[in-house]
């Protein structure tokens, strides 16, 4: 859910790798800069802060925001439930990322075991599906 925000969020502002400032990101997701301290004293953002204690905003942090605002405007979900769907997003994502890990990692062994021990009866997979060899 987070990437598909991002993905949107790329192409109404495209800049990579940058950090905004509290008063630009409200700007650009039409919030006020109190509701912006208000989820980080909750706790539902954390951004990065600079020497001098400066608020600095990531991409990612700027589009963990907007799926706030929108639960909290759009949809009546107070803080306590946004809280909770928050951690079921990175629970996702973090259990999604291990199974691509691990799945990378099954790909490569089965690749292994062909160029070395012949064919096991499976044959080259597309996406993430791997086809099994008929009998010929």
């Amino acid at each position: 859910m987070v990437e598909k925000i991002l993905e949107i969020f790329f192409k109404e502002y495209p800049l990579d790798g940058s950090y905004f400032t509290i008063k630009v990101v409200a700007n650009m997701l039409n919030l006020n800069e109190q509701t912006i301290r208000y989820y980080e004293k909750v706790g539902l953002i954390k951004p990065s802060r600079t020497s001098t204690g400066r608020r600095m905003y990531s991409l990612k942090d700027i589009a963990k925001l907007r799926i706030i605002s929108n639960l909290s405007k759009d949809m009546g979900i107070n803080t306590a439930g946004i809280e909770v769907i928050i951690k079921l997003l990175e629970q996702i994502e973090q259990m999604k990322q291990k199974y691509e890990e691990e799945i990378n990692t099954l790909k490569s062994k089965l690749e292994y075991y062909n160029l070395n021990y012949g064919d096991i009866g499976l044959i080259k997979y597309k996406g993430n599906s791997i086809k099994i060899k008929e009998n010929e």
